[in-house]
């Protein structure tokens, strides 16, 4: 299988088309019903109520943006030289991430979050510069304040955005600042658009809500359910090994890259101890999922069938 994902672009379109059917089917002959926001998220909100009485519809544009976001990150990694220019595999892994679980295979909070977020990570790779530009510092900060917009407790990306900060070494008050402003400048178009609706105080009271109703949750999930989330935890954390302790073998811009595109995972631990650990929402850590199991799959070996078995693992327990 690994063979097609390095030269045969049509089969691999393919075999994503019959993956996206055979996970996907189900949603169209149960349909899953849009999960109501259980945080501040009014762009969510939004779609919630225009789409939650048709699900199979907000299926089918669930399907369709996942599909798009997972050729975007392709395309970013393929433009700075992290992937193979005729693979579709880091598509195909992000697809895999993003269609987990049951309850994904709809429009949820995460799927627009990390449009957001795709967009944010591909201001912040270097081409070769060791800087980062005002302009790309701006237009990061605000994909994560949009996120916030789509899911409060998307915040969290400011965790990884600070540690590109000290990657960068962009320690002047400007950078700073213009971060900052970043950041707030989509929450201050939507206060002031709730203050001319006179809804600003109930918006408020929604975020505090937020902040003073965060709690820790592991739920409650039998082990045989719960197998395939331990068996993409276990991937994830080897493949990020793998990443990591190779970076010192990369050049400057290549190591920058790997960590822009691996810190988001921070923000992911830090959503799920905020929210509920249990079931692992492979949402969250996608992005990096995608990133760093292509890289693990694709990693010259002397036994070539060993790669071949992990792609056949990820695969069965995302069916599963």
């Amino acid at each position: 299988m690994l063979r097609i994902f390095k030269q045969n672009t049509p089969a691999q379109i393919l075999v994503l088309l019959l993956s996206a059917a055979l996970l996907w089917a189900k949603a169209f002959i149960e349909p899953v019903p849009m999960e109501a926001g259980m945080h501040f998220s009014p762009l969510y909100d939004l779609l919630y109520e225009w789409l939650n009485t048709a699900p199979r519809l907000a299926s089918a544009i669930a399907l369709v943006l996942v599909i798009a976001e997972g050729i975007w990150l392709n395309i970013i990694l393929v433009n700075y030289k992290i992937a193979k220019a005729n693979s579709l595999m880091p598509t195909y892994l992000y697809f895999l991430a993003m269609s987990w679980s049951t309850p994904s295979l709809t429009i949820t909070p995460m799927l627009i979050v990390n449009i957001m977020i795709i967009c944010a990570c591909s201001q912040m790779m270097s081409d070769g510069a060791t800087t980062l530009s005002v302009s790309k510092n701006f237009n990061a900060a605000f994909c994560i304040g949009m996120a916030a917009l789509c899911y409060m407790p998307a915040l969290c990306f400011i965790i990884p955005f600070l540690f590109i900060f000290v990657t960068y070494k962009l320690y002047r008050w400007r950078d700073i600042i213009v971060g900052f402003l970043g950041i707030v400048a989509p929450s201050i178009v939507l206060f002031t658009y709730a203050f001319l609706k006179d809804k600003l105080q109930y918006d408020l009271i929604l975020i505090a809500h937020d902040f003073s109703s965060l709690d820790l949750s592991f739920g409650s999930i039998p082990f045989l359910t719960n197998l395939p989330d331990m068996v993409f935890v276990i991937i994830l954390v080897a493949s990020l090994f793998n990443a990591l302790s190779s970076l010192n073998e990369k050049t400057v811009n290549q190591r920058i890259n790997t960590t822009v595109l691996t810190l988001p995972l921070l923000a992911s631990i830090s959503i799920m101890l905020l929210t509920s650990v249990l079931p692992i929402d492979a949402q969250l850590m996608a992005i990096t999922f995608a990133f760093t199991a292509n890289a693990f799959l694709y990693t010259e070996r002397k036994r070539r069938w060993i790669s071949e078995s992990l792609f056949w693992i990820i695969l069965i327990a995302a069916i599963l």
